[in-house]
């Protein structure tokens, strides 16, 4: 599995919404500029964010964007998810009928534990970690997290 840019800045604008909207609504235009995004890509990855409940917009002088649920209750499971589909390795582990061979086939059980794993890991971690993390680096530099 490879994950595109648009699960990848999709996470980096909720860690962005995360982290800025403490004074209030964050505005596109800013996250573009602190993520170096462009603005017309970063409509593509906002809109399903807020299709999926993760984010909510507000129009007018004063709108922009916040989180619509609590940080540590975003993973990053679920922005993969919303962004870019079911996470899998092998199209046979979530699909068996795309595979004649399946039902006989001890490889697919070694991609669906991979598979699994991937899940298990995206699922731990959530905005909330990723804030502390954010944080950690902005007070000294680089951090290790071993998972």
């Amino acid at each position: 599995m490879r994950i595109s840019t648009k699960g990848r800045y999709g996470l980096r604008v909720l860690l962005d919404v995360a982290m800025n909207q403490a004074k209030g609504p964050v505005i596109l235009r800013d996250i573009a500029k602190r993520q170096a995004i462009s603005e017309k890509y970063l409509w593509q990855v906002i809109n399903p964010l807020k299709g999926a409940g993760l984010v909510n917009s507000a129009r007018g002088a004063r709108g922009g964007y916040t989180l619509a649920r609590k940080p540590e209750t975003i993973s990053v499971l679920d922005v993969v998810t919303i962004l870019e589909g079911p996470v899998s390795v092998v199209e046979c582990v979530e699909a068996s009928e795309s595979c004649n061979r399946s039902s006989i086939c001890v490889t697919r059980g070694v991609w669906g534990e991979i598979e699994a794993r991937l899940r298990e890991v995206m699922a731990k971690i959530t905005l909330r970690e990723l804030m502390q993390r954010q944080r950690d680096f902005e007070l000294g530099g680089s951090v290790n997290y071993v998972i």
